[in-house]
């Protein structure tokens, strides 16, 4: 299988105190496929999988500055996973390796194999009051977007947003209060403020080149998405209109049958005159 994410970092199950979060014991190799997520124990050399099919929820969360991915599966198991930054001497918590797996087990469960046509980090705004976001209801996490809808997975447990590409009505750029938003909404008259980020001296802040970019993406998948829609529309009526042509009414009975045929099912009368 191909590996999508490999690093070293710290693995427990069920309700762990910090020192067992981050004792020896538990350090290790942490690898995703398409099918599982293993840890293979760094002193005692254990392998534990997890199939990816089995989670059902997963989440990112912080413990005394650390940035754990907490999952749970379908039988009510609950494991969390410490990647580190491995690059330094002392290994180090990174944040930015969590969310990397978070992303791939997002697009994993979440994408149905869809082409990605843009993927980012980001904050995401549903519905803001007086039509301005609001910090209070800012959602930070992983956007995906396919030729068929917009995904948006909150790092925060339960904050899973999707948006059809054909529902949405319109989108626009404003900037408000010297940041960069797409704004969009759909037909049943949501709204949804987002702005991509980025990660600068290991904090994050507004990325406006990402965002245009995603706004640039964002139009040139609507439109694709409706000319396909209306090629299907132009499909369909045709197929009707070659129904409609292929029907013809018996002379005898008055029934619609297929103009091709050579006696009518309803009264065996036959339609071909003799010449």
């Amino acid at each position: 299988m191909v590996t999508l994410y490999e690093s070293t970092g710290n693995f427990n199950s069920g309700v762990n105190s910090y020192r067992s979060l981050i004792s020896k014991r538990s350090r290790g190799t942490i690898i995703l496929t398409e099918k599982i997520l293993s840890f293979e124990s760094q002193i005692d050399k254990i392998l534990f999988q997890i199939k990816v099919s089995d989670i059902k929820d997963f989440s990112i969360k912080n413990r005394r500055s650390i940035p754990l991915l907490e999952l749970k599966t379908v039988p009510g198991d609950i494991y969390n996973l410490y990647p580190w930054n491995d690059n330094k001497k002392v290994p180090h918590s990174s944040r930015i390796m969590t969310e990397e797996l978070f992303r791939q087990l997002t697009r994993l469960k979440f994408n149905n194999n869809q082409p990605i046509l843009f993927d980012t980090i980001g904050i995401i705004y549903p519905d803001p009051i007086q039509n301005k976001p609001s910090k209070s209801n800012g959602l930070h996490g992983h956007l995906f977007l396919t030729e068929n809808y917009i995904l948006f997975n909150s790092f925060k447990k339960g904050s899973l947003i999707q948006v059809e590409i054909l529902d949405i009505k319109g989108i626009l750029m404003q900037i408000i209060d010297s940041n960069t938003y797409v704004v969009i909404k759909t037909n049943i008259e949501n709204i949804y403020y987002f702005l991509s980020l980025k990660v600068h001296h290991r904090r994050y802040t507004k990325d406006r080149i990402k965002t245009e970019k995603f706004y640039d993406v964002l139009n040139q998948a609507i439109m694709y998405k409706a000319s396909e829609s209306l090629e299907l529309d132009s499909q369909k009526t045709n197929k009707t209109m070659e129904e409609e042509i292929s029907k013809t009414e018996c002379y005898f009975c008055g029934e619609i049958i297929n103009s091709e045929v050579e006696i009518c099912p309803f009264c065996d009368t036959y339609l071909i005159e003799d010449i």
